[in-house]
């Protein structure tokens, strides 16, 4: 009996080992991406970024050395590249045609207005900072998760992405942080099928400046 429970455990344990290798690139970015998502939510962590180059580098240039660590060595798998624009493009374009009227209705809820609104507003420096910033932010996404993890989960990468991105809004308003599920699944299949990060970049520069910009004139 006791021969047998050993033999039993050797064998899990091999089909763990067997797991941990068929999976190990997807199980290093899933592990990164969980950390990265905790200590953003944790009070006590105090060397988070708190600059837009800070999160650059955080979300955008660490992530991207890791997969290049990883074996991902090309602008295409890396989705760095221009991608099937042809499909993006237009396809983001309808996004924003249905979204900017919704972003539109959604400034004249008071939990955004006070979100968003700021004194002294500079427009350009704000276009500066966020451009910069959301380089970063968007790669995490559509870039390191999506990509990184399409390779083991093909589609369902998609809704892989969608959950920490959806989390790291907590704290904003409700209803943005409620749209982001429905935008997290839009951008992340556009950018699968587009295999670019990049119209997700575009996507949420558009929305995020037509948000602050509605808000503060």
């Amino acid at each position: 009996m006791q021969s047998h429970s050993l033999t039993s455990f050797g064998q899990e344990l091999t089909y763990f080992k067997q797991f941990c290798q068929k999976y190990y690139r997807a199980i290093i970015i899933i592990c990164v991406a969980t950390v990265m998502v905790v200590t953003e939510r944790s009070s006590s962590i105090s060397w988070f970024p708190s600059t837009h180059y800070e999160s650059l580098i955080l979300y955008g240039l660490i992530p991207l050395a890791l997969l290049i660590s990883l074996g991902y060595r090309t602008p295409h798998s890396l989705a760095l590249s221009i991608g099937h624009w042809r499909f993006w493009l237009p396809a983001s374009l309808l996004y924003l045609a249905i979204a900017i009227p919704l972003v539109i209705i959604g400034t004249q809820s008071a939990s955004i207005n006070h979100y968003y609104q700021k004194e002294g507003f500079d427009f350009t420096a704000h276009v500066y900072t966020t451009c910069i910033y959301l380089l970063g932010w968007e790669y995490f996404f559509r870039g390191f998760l999506l990509a990184g993890l399409k390779e083991k989960f093909k589609e369902g990468a998609i809704l892989l992405q969608l959950i920490p991105f959806t989390l790291l809004h907590l704290g904003k308003p409700d209803i943005e942080t409620l749209s982001c599920i429905l935008s997290g699944l839009v951008w992340g299949y556009i950018c699968y099928r587009g295999n670019s990060f990049w119209p997700a970049y575009f996507m949420h520069l558009c929305v995020n400046l037509c948000t602050v910009l509605l808000v503060n004139v």
